[in-house]
């Protein structure tokens, strides 16, 4: 088996292209960052994805699946500028798709986000729920929803979306805006500083393991599914408390004002990809917490 992953760089990327060498696939990693802990039996291409297709294209030959994780996930980023980072999202994500197209590939396994909701009232997050997208990383990921939709509708491109809660677990960024709370509250703790709680700590995200998110994908390349094009939250269906984390890791906490706009609760319904993908997780946060603080 032949896979490509773009963005394999990253944190959920390295995750998944050390799996997929784990179960004995040929890997292809094209990513435009460079990284210290590559895998040896994975092959690396320094690539902007955001370039003419025809750069790249030939690498697609003979590959059976793509997992597309590369974008600007950069919130501060889309925001300051809106205008490079739909683009270049968008455009990868269509160049990506149309790699597989002409190269024939069997499946295309899209990395959306649960950020498509916004702030919504309805709890959990249905994949039916209308999305409210509160900027251009949100859009841009969204318009990926539509483009691989219409590629298996128009040119019969086996595509499955996946939208990511709050995903944790080995090599996840330490600090900055990409970094788990679980992660800033550690750190926070081995500088002897207060851990940092935003307003009274009750708000409720949905965290769900980086081994999970990739099972997710592999199941995915694996299974033939009766359709193609549908969206699938990964999540664990429980929100936890910011708090409760902060309780497992240390007492010495602070109260700092909320933000504005700031979510109070996040949690997914994953009825749909137990169903037709015989998922389900398996590393709760807080045992994972407790084992690994």
């Amino acid at each position: 088996m032949k896979s490509l992953v773009t963005g394999g760089c990253g944190f959920i990327g390295s995750n998944l292209v050390n799996r997929l060498v784990e179960i004995g696939h040929e890997v292809i990693v094209l990513d435009r960052v460079d990284s210290v802990q590559k895998n040896k039996k994975a092959l690396y291409y320094l690539q902007d994805l955001s370039e003419r297709h025809t750069k790249y294209s030939y690498l697609f030959e003979g590959v059976d699946n793509v997992f597309h994780l590369a974008s600007e996930i950069s919130i501060p980023y889309c925001v300051e500028y809106p205008n490079e980072s739909m683009s270049n999202n968008t455009l990868s994500t269509l160049n990506v798709l149309e790699c597989c197209r002409i190269h024939n590939v069997n499946k295309f396994m899209f990395s959306s986000t649960s950020a498509v909701y916004g702030n919504t009232f309805f709890i959990p997050s249905f994949e039916t729920n209308q999305v409210h997208c509160l900027n251009t990383y949100a859009i841009s990921k969204y318009t990926g929803e539509q483009l691989c939709k219409m590629y298996y509708e128009l040119y019969g491109l086996k595509t499955v979306i996946f939208r990511y809660f709050n995903v944790y677990g080995e090599g996840n960024p330490k600090t900055g805006q990409y970094a788990p709370v679980m992660s800033i509250f550690s750190q926070q703790k081995l500088k002897k500083e207060p851990l940092t709680i935003i307003g009274d700590g009750h708000q409720t995200r949905d965290f769900v393991h980086v081994s999970d998110v990739v099972l997710a994908n592999i199941l995915a390349s694996q299974k033939e599914m009766k359709t193609y094009g549908e969206v699938y939250n990964v999540g664990t269906g429980v929100g936890t408390e910011i708090k409760e984390i902060a309780n497992l890791i240390s007492s010495y906490q602070i109260s700092v004002p909320e933000r504005p706009g700031e979510v109070l609760h996040s949690r997914a319904s994953i009825d749909k990809i137990k169903n037709d993908l015989a998922w389900n997780y398996s590393i709760n946060v807080l045992d994972w917490i407790k084992n690994n603080d």
